[in-house]
């Protein structure tokens, strides 16, 4: 996968560790400490660094799933502090400032994941040669509104059709989405990615504290998208 990605406005940078007092394990942890990017998390907010490494443990890379990939997403900002574009890395490279807004996580399924009825996970590739990734992804306040999310996605998707050799011996990819019925927002997101709305489920189970509140059922947009077809 691409070390960087850069997009007219953003610069996407590989995370695969992120050790104590690296600039990576900071960069996560100011999203993950923020109630506000925190909201549709069933982790909830960090309180403590220890609370985003525990995080991380089930997001970064190990030799047991190694199929994991994470992005922290900064904007370009100008001589002023402002949000630019740029029409290639070389502005980048040239000494542009930028701002952290947000990070994106692609993790394999496993055990741990949410399982899902027949209907509602790949449609048609076969499954001994399908690997199937959920994606995930937090902005901080001050990245909302702008089509971050949108921009960051859709480079980080195509980064991952450019990259055919990470994901062997895999010749299909496909990446799921689960969206809260009451998060309209990254349903928009999902609709301007090119993900697939495949249907609803409907969760139940202990309580987590989801949006401000202790819940214990919730209804879950799914969507989908095939990344790679052989």
């Amino acid at each position: 996968m691409d070390r960087i990605i850069v997009t007219p406005r953003l610069v996407l940078t590989l995370i695969t560790k992120a050790e104590r007092n690296s600039p990576e394990l900071k960069w996560i942890h100011d999203i993950r400490s923020n109630e506000k990017a925190t909201w549709w998390s069933i982790y909830g907010r960090s309180k403590s660094i220890k609370d985003t490494e525990k995080v991380l443990g089930g997001l970064l890379p190990n030799s047991e799933n190694p199929y994991r990939v994470n992005y922290a997403v900064h904007s370009i900002l100008d001589s002023s502090g402002g949000r630019i574009e740029c029409e290639s890395q070389t502005a980048v490279l040239d000494g542009k400032s930028t701002e952290l807004i947000g990070f994106i996580s692609l993790v394999a399924l496993d055990a741990s994941s949410l399982a899902l009825p027949e209907e509602l996970t790949s449609p048609t590739s076969p499954a001994a040669s399908t690997l199937t990734v959920e994606v995930g992804y937090m902005f901080l306040p001050s990245g909302w509104g702008q089509g971050f999310a949108t921009e960051s996605l859709n480079a980080v998707f195509d980064a991952c059709v450019r990259a055919p050799s990470f994901w062997a011996p895999f010749s299909n990819l496909y990446v799921r989405a689960i969206v809260n019925e009451e998060n309209p927002a990254s349903v928009r997101v999902m609709e301007k990615t090119g993900m697939k709305k495949r249907g609803v489920y409907e969760w139940t189970g202990k309580a987590v504290f989801l949006a401000g509140r202790w819940q214990e059922y919730s209804c879950l947009y799914i969507f989908g998208r095939q990344l790679l077809q052989e």
